[in-house]
């Protein structure tokens, strides 16, 4: 039974690998058909692709074709659309923009620009009608958007009073909206202009309105100038002129004055119109600029700052070559006025240049003031000088009076005012050198003072100058005294105008330590100045002593009887009082001090003489008119108004 199994098995097997054999060989037979079918398939594609590949460049070329038309067409469109432009935004253009919807025209104007820029590039005759129409369109809106600018540049420029305020900052100009509005409008017209070929002169337009609005702002500072010099000029000739300072039998009129009318309106410092003119205009420039940096574009900012205030400028130039042609001719004392100016150019100098590039100009005005100024100033030193040493004239011989002499007064004061300046003045005396107010004098001093303790230093410098102007005044009262025509009266004049130097200088030492600030005009001149003057004093009271003792010299006198005597006394003394009621001692010091010397000077010896004359006679009796203390009492009222 085993064995039967086995061979059943055996032939099933068989009969299996023979099936599988046949379909094998089947399917050999059908891949090698497939493969020969492959075959055939790859010639066939590769004579097909031969084919195709003319008709696929063929296509590529049909498609290249078909876009370049249809871009052709979509630029004949647009073309067409350029054509129309002008006629599409004619009406937008010439009705001008909305000024609270401006967009709306600048885009319209931006499309007459892409139009013209296209149909320049394309350069056509037919275009050239349509080129015209968006030109002049251009130009119509252009045209407005510059009318615009102005128009809103015009409604805050009417002028303003900047001395109202006390820096550029606080200037009013424009509300802040209407900056953005004018800085966009420039910036845009600026780059619009420069594209089309359109002269908008934009910096032109700025500038004239402007330029207008800074003249009206500043016209009150040169009228004041004007007005001030109409107020204080005098008719003679200047500084320069032939006949100035040259001997004459009458003085120049600003001479004149200050040697007989005592001034009361003294020069008080940053009070002159140019002053105020120099000061407002830089504040008003500085605004200016910062107005037009944020309006104007960068790169023509500074020449429409500089077009701006170009007028101004020569304006205010002008008006201080008119200031200083006025300090020529004027006394003294305005040199104070000139000081001060010349003090607020120096400092607002560098703020000038830097704002309007005046080194770069050849014709650089405020450097041609300044120089003026100090050349002004310089000169006033010596011509102060010249005139202590020859004052008095066919027109300025001192009054019968025996007062202080106004030259005197206005010295002294213009001396009191004159070291408020002693900073500057010090920069001004330095480089002039020490003694220059001496050099040319129309008459050499008889005794010039010593040098200046240290030639090297400025302050030393005008110390020295002050000690010789004191110095000259005294020389000047001698011969003041000199007029006078009654001796009583040369010593009164002597000692009232001593005592006023001596006093004005007393009351000016108040330096209490080395801080050159504190120093008084006392202070500067120096002790050795008054006691020379103090003890012009002192020769001046015995000389007024011995005009007294005149009275007395017949006491003496043998071949005289008493009574005659005690007549020609009291008609002296009458005389002697009646004439001293007419003289000006207004201090109440220098009173005291003459009434003193005057009792000391008659009543002890109209006394002794009393005493030994004990004459009872009736001759003597008539001629005694006055007891001493009659005399003394007659004495101490003379001088009362």
């Amino acid at each position: 039974m085993p064995s039967d199994t086995y061979l059943y098995d055996d032939a099933e097997e068989e009969a299996e690998l023979e099936f599988l054999r046949e379909s094998l060989e089947q399917m050999d037979n059908l891949a090698e058909k497939t493969t020969q079918l492959l075959k055939v398939f790859d010639i066939r594609l590769k004579n097909l692709g031969r084919i195709i590949a003319p008709i696929y460049k063929s296509t590529q070329k049909l498609t290249r074709l078909y876009d370049n038309i249809e871009t052709t067409i979509g630029s004949l469109d647009d073309i067409m659309l350029f054509f129309n432009v002008a006629k599409d935004e004619s009406d937008t253009i010439r009705a001008g923009p909305d000024e609270n919807e401006l967009l709306p025209y600048l885009d319209s104007i931006n499309r007459l620009k892409d139009a013209s820029d296209a149909l320049k590039q394309l350069n056509l005759d037919s275009a050239s009608e349509s080129q015209n129409e968006i030109r002049e369109l251009l130009g119509i809106g252009l045209g407005n958007l510059s009318q615009l600018f102005s128009q809103w540049l015009k409604q805050h420029s009417g002028g303003v009073d900047p001395a109202a305020y006390s820096n550029a900052t606080e200037i009013p100009t424009f509300p802040m909206d209407t900056v953005k509005l004018l800085g966009m409008l420039a910036t845009y017209l600026n780059l619009v202009n420069d594209e089309v070929s359109y002269d908008l002169k934009l910096t032109k337009t700025y500038a004239s309105i402007r330029t207008r609005h800074l003249q009206k702002s500043l016209a009150q500072f040169s009228d004041m100038c004007n007005g001030y010099i109409r107020a204080n000029s005098f008719d003679g000739p200047i500084p320069g002129q032939r006949g100035y300072g040259e001997s004459s039998a009458r003085s120049n009129p600003a001479e004149f004055r200050f040697c007989t009318i005592r001034n009361e309106y003294w020069y008080e410092a940053g009070t002159s119109p140019l002053t105020q003119y120099t000061v407002n205009v830089v504040k008003l420039f500085q605004a200016e600029r910062d107005l037009v940096r944020q309006i104007m574009p960068t790169v023509i900012s500074e020449d429409t700052f500089l077009t701006t205030t170009d007028r101004p400028f020569e304006a205010y130039v002008g008006t201080g070559d008119k200031m200083i042609m006025f300090f020529l001719n004027s006394p003294p004392y305005e040199v104070l006025h000139a000081l001060d100016v010349y003090g607020y150019m120096l400092e607002n100098d560098g703020i000038l240049e830097s704002l309007l590039s005046l080194r770069q100009r050849q014709n650089n005005g405020l450097a041609k003031l300044l120089s003026k100024l100090q050349l002004h100033v310089s000169k006033s030193f010596t011509a102060l000088i010249n005139l202590l040493h020859n004052p008095f004239k066919e027109d300025t011989t001192p009054k019968q009076t025996g007062g202080v002499h106004e030259l005197v007064f206005n010295t002294v004061t213009f001396l009191l005012y004159l070291i408020g300046y002693k900073d500057l003045l010090t920069n001004i005396f330095l480089p002039l050198g020490d003694g220059h107010w001496n050099q040319g004098l129309s008459q050499e001093p008889s005794n010039v003072t010593q040098h200046a303790s240290d030639p090297s230093d400025g302050l030393s410098i005008f110390q020295h100058y002050l000690r010789d102007v004191v110095d000259a005044l005294s020389r000047m009262v001698d011969q003041g005294g000199k007029h006078m025509k009654r001796p009583a009266l040369q010593f009164v004049f002597l000692i009232n105008n001593y005592a006023y130097l001596v006093r004005t200088l007393r009351d000016s030492m108040y330096a209490g330590d080395e801080d050159s600030q504190s120093l008084g005009l006392g202070d500067l001149v120096g002790r050795s100045a008054l006691l020379r003057i103090e003890s012009q004093i002192d020769r001046s009271r015995r000389g007024y002593v011995a005009t007294w003792k005149a009275i007395m010299s017949s006491f003496p006198a043998a071949s005289v009887n008493p009574a005659e005597k005690l007549a020609m006394f009291t008609q002296g003394f009458d005389d002697m009082v009646r004439s001293q009621k007419a003289y000006e001692v207004f201090d109440t010091d220098v009173r005291k001090m003459l009434v003193s010397d005057a009792i000391d000077a008659i009543v002890p010896e109209y006394e002794t003489f009393l005493r030994q004359n004990p004459d009872k006679s009736p001759e003597f009796a008539r001629a005694m008119k006055y007891t001493p203390r009659d005399i003394q009492r007659k004495i101490a009222t003379m001088l009362d108004d």
